[in-house]
C-alpha cells in the first residue's frame, strides 16, 4: 500500500499532536500537515516547533477540506464537540476521522452518529509523557510503540489500514485491533489506575516530609503524577465505571497487605506479595 499521503490534518496540536506532525513532515510521509488550533499562542508554538506546514486558529472550513485524514488529538473532554464541527465541514465521505483519546466506547458511540458523513477508526497511541504541550513533543515519540484501533463495524476495511499505515508512518511498532469496550476495560487496568495510585501516594505525604528523604522508589511511582490535572479528571471521568472497578480491586489487594500487617501474619504478608509479583513474571517474562 503506498502510504503517502495527501493531506493530514491534526486538530490540537500538543504533546501528540505535536509528535504526530513532527514524525510525518520528518519521514515525509504526507504533502501537507495542517493544524488547527484553538489559541493564536498555541498555533506560533506549532510552527516555531516546526510540528506542521499550514495552520489557522478554529478553522475548521478553511483547513479540512482535502484532507485524507483527520485526526483529533485533542483532550478527551473535546474529541465530541470537535466531531459535531467536523460533521459540518467534511463533505467527502472518503475522508477517515481518527482520534488520540485514552477512552474509547464514549467517543465511538458518539462518532456513529456521523457515519453517512464520514468515516470514523478510534485510535489510541500507547504513548506520551508526563509533560504537555507541543514544546515537549518529539518526531521519535511514538517509535516502538503499540497502538490500539477500535474502527466500527463499516470501517473494518480499507479504513483501517490506511490509519494503521498512518501510525506506522509515526513510527508505531504494533498496530492492536479490539473493541471499545475491550479496550476501555484494559486500559483501566494498564493506565488509568497506575495514575490514580501515583496521584493518591503523592497526595498522601505530608507537606513537611524532608524531600532528602524520597528514595528513587518514591520518585519513580510519582512520577506520572506530575501530568496535567485536567487531561486526567477527564480520562478518569469518561472511563468511569471501570476506573472504578479497578479502584475496588486495587482496595481488595491493599487491604489484604493493610490486614497481615496489622495481624502480623507474616506467611500471608509473603504469599501475597509472591502472589503479586508473579503478575509482573506473567505479564513480562522476558524481564
Amino acid at each position: 500500500m503506498d502510504t503517502k499521503f495527501k493531506k493530514i490534518v491534526i486538530v490540537g496540536m500538543g504533546l501528540i499532536g505535536g509528535s504526530l506532525g513532527k514524525a510525518l513532515m520528518k519521514n515525509g510521509s504526507a504533502e501537507d500537515v495542517t493544524g488547527i488550533c484553538r489559541r493564536q499562542v498555541s498555533l506560533d508554538k506549532a510552527f516555531d516547533e516546526n510540528a506542521l506546514l499550514h495552520g489557522g486558529v478554529d478553522n475548521y472550513e478553511e483547513a479540512v477540506p482535502g484532507a485524507d485524514i483527520v485526526v483529533i488529538a485533542t483532550p478527551v473532554h473535546v474529541i465530541k464537540d470537535v466531531l459535531d464541527r467536523l460533521a459540518k465541514v467534511i463533505k467527502d465521505k472518503n475522508v477517515i476521522v481518527t482520534d488520540a483519546g485514552s477512552t474509547k466506547n464514549e467517543i465511538v458511540k458518539h462518532a456513529e452518529k456521523y457515519k453517512d458523513k464520514f468515516s470514523f477508526v478510534g485510535s489510541h497511541p500507547l504513548a506520551g509523557s508526563e509533560k504537555s504541550g507541543v514544546g515537549n513533543s518529539s518526531a521519535e515519540l511514538f517509535k516502538g510503540s503499540v497502538c490500539i484501533l477500535t474502527p466500527a463495524d463499516d470501517s473494518k476495511g480499507k479504513e483501517t489500514e490506511l490509519i494503521s499505515a498512518m501510525w506506522k508512518e509515526a513510527g508505531v511498532d504494533t498496530i492492536d485491533i479490539m473493541t471499545p469496550e475491550k479496550h476501555d476495560k484494559n486500559l483501566a487496568f494498564s493506565s488509568h489506575l497506575p495514575h490514580i495510585v501515583s496521584y493518591a501516594l503523592a497526595g498522601t505525604v505530608e507537606k513537611e516530609f524532608p524531600h532528602t528523604m524520597a528514595a528513587a522508589g518514591f520518585r519513580d511511582t510519582t512520577r506520572i503524577a506530575n501530568s496535567e490535572e485536567g487531561l486526567w479528571s477527564d480520562i478518569f471521568m469518561s472511563n468511569r465505571e471501570n476506573v472504578l472497578e479497578t479502584i475496588r480491586k486495587y482496595k481488595e489487594v491493599l487491604e489484604n497487605i493493610e490486614s497481615s500487617i496489622r495481624s502480623q501474619d507474616e506467611d500471608t504478608l509473603k504469599k501475597t506479595l509472591k502472589n503479586c509479583r508473579g503478575v509482573l513474571d506473567d505479564l513480562f517474562p522476558e524481564t
